[in-house]
């Protein structure tokens, strides 16, 4: 199997956006952050202050066919913002493409990803943008908003603030008959064998009032109780991930990028939507403490097997992978199990990595503390993509 994965990553912390063009922003501690006293006014049901940071043009490794952006901002309320991505493809840009309005709360914005934008050159699926030609280059652009009041001063008390931008982005998904399962990596660092037994165990099922479709927020929320240390009931963590990630254009909880920018917004914490291409791809993750979401599918009626599976089937569908067995197999935290006692539950290796590529191309949502130096686990997609 011959499937390319590249990922394109910017950090405050490392001086990334230096080079970013802005207007009405201004780079502080290294964060795109919104400037009151240059920000523009912009008028309307929702009178704003706007500014507008822009990533210089920006080659890709290989051409690629599909990409889905991830941000960790900081927005208080009463701010948000707005991503948008253009891609070139033959020598020519696209046009600029709208991948969402985004805030950790709502009291001024409903979040919302945008319908009807595809054309001849490309198409956006609510998080996934799709160039129809492949494209060896891009081009991210915020605006940063914040509600003013009727002397047009600013509402929120700080003003937001962009710490990190990323792009994951791929050849097109593979067929299932085309991929070639990895064999787990020997080398003893890594993740054979190794079990990250403290990631809490919450099953989406129990929710009567629409937990069926709750399996990304409640992974989601599973790894943030892991990193916070909190064993306590799944509840309210969960309801806090499924409140955090709605998308009311999308209408549901499984926009990928939302997800990410939800945990991305939690204090210490960054959060990425990555493509792999391979479970061995993730093993020293797991090695390195970090248990990863995946976002998945398959039906057992049809052939495409989930041995152990909770449910026969599931057209998409978001799981947590905790580690993996002796045998290379994976170990994972299943939120479509009907409780949280049988959520801990192993699947084969070959299976869940041809339903997981097959499905979503490798999606997965690396959440981690930040860090730095040694401890800095951003270090590992170095190794892990491609």
């Amino acid at each position: 199997m011959d499937y390319r994965t590249g990922f394109s990553l910017h950090r405050a912390v490392d001086g990334a956006f230096s080079e970013w063009t802005v207007a009405g922003c201004s780079l502080r501690d290294g964060r795109l952050e919104l400037d009151a006293a240059t920000a523009g006014a912009i008028p309307g049901e929702t009178p704003s202050l706007r500014g507008e940071a822009l990533s210089p043009e920006l080659a890709s490794d290989f051409p690629f066919r599909s990409c889905v952006p991830s941000w960790n901002a900081d927005a208080p309320d009463g701010s948000w913002l707005e991503l948008s991505l253009r891609a070139r493809s033959g020598g020519v840009w696209s046009s600029w493409r709208t991948m969402g309005a985004w805030a950790p709360g709502e009291s001024t914005v409903r979040r919302h990803s945008v319908e009807g934008q595809d054309d001849a050159a490309a198409r956006v699926s609510t998080d996934t943008f799709e160039p129809r030609l492949p494209a060896d280059a891009f081009q991210a652009r915020f605006y940063l908003f914040a509600a003013t009041g009727p002397g047009g001063e600013p509402i929120p008390a700080a003003m937001p603030a962009v710490r990190a931008f990323s792009l994951a982005y791929s050849d097109p998904k593979p067929a299932a008959e085309s991929i070639e399962p990895s064999a787990p990596l020997e080398d003893p660092r890594v993740a054979r064998g190794l079990v990250l037994g403290a990631v809490p165990r919450c099953s989406q099922m129990v929710y009567p009032n629409g937990g069926n479709v709750w399996c990304s927020p409640t992974s989601v929320s599973m790894v943030l109780g892991y990193w916070r240390g909190d064993q306590g009931p799944c509840e309210s963590r969960v309801r806090a991930a499924v409140a955090g990630v709605y998308d009311h254009v999308y209408e549901g909880h499984g926009n990928w990028s939302f997800n990410a920018a939800y945990a991305g917004s939690i204090p210490g914490m960054e959060a990425y939507v990555a493509r792999f291409s391979g479970l061995d791809r993730l093993e020293p993750w797991i090695a390195a403490g970090v248990p990863v979401v995946l976002s998945v599918s398959w039906n057992n009626d049809e052939g495409r097997l989930m041995t152990g599976a909770p449910v026969a089937k599931t057209d998409g569908h978001l799981t947590t992978l905790v580690g993996f067995d002796d045998d290379g197999n994976a170990v994972m935290n299943e939120p479509a199990s009907p409780s949280n006692e049988t959520v801990r539950r192993t699947y084969d290796r070959e299976e869940l990595e041809v339903r997981w590529l097959s499905a979503s191309g490798g999606v997965a949502y690396v959440i981690f503390p930040s860090g730095a130096g040694a401890s800095d686990r951003a270090r590992v997609f170095a190794s892990t993509i491609g």
